[in-house]
């Protein structure tokens, strides 16, 4: 049986992309990073740490809607889609 080598993947790393993605769970929900690691809710405008709601993070996407970062399922980790350099 041949071996199938899959694209290496990096994790996503938040801390240089405040105010500039959009972060959606998979309980629906979408999420403003804001600075210190915080996000907020986009209907809601609850507050909260981002370490409350990374294992529930479905998708990062750019303001622009660029898919940055995302994961299949809940168990899975969640890594960079494409290179997107934070400005």
């Amino acid at each position: 049986m041949r071996k199938v080598r899959l694209p290496k993947m990096h994790r996503f790393q938040f801390l240089d992309f405040k105010n500039q993605v959009t972060i959606r769970t998979f309980t629906k929900e979408i999420y403003i990073l804001k600075t210190g690691l915080i996000v907020q809710n986009v209907e809601t405008k609850k507050i909260r740490r981002l370490e409350e709601i990374y294992y529930d993070i479905r998708t990062v996407r750019t303001i622009n809607g660029q898919i940055v970062a995302k994961r299949k399922n809940r168990k899975s980790d969640l890594y960079i889609q494409k290179q997107v350099k934070a400005s």
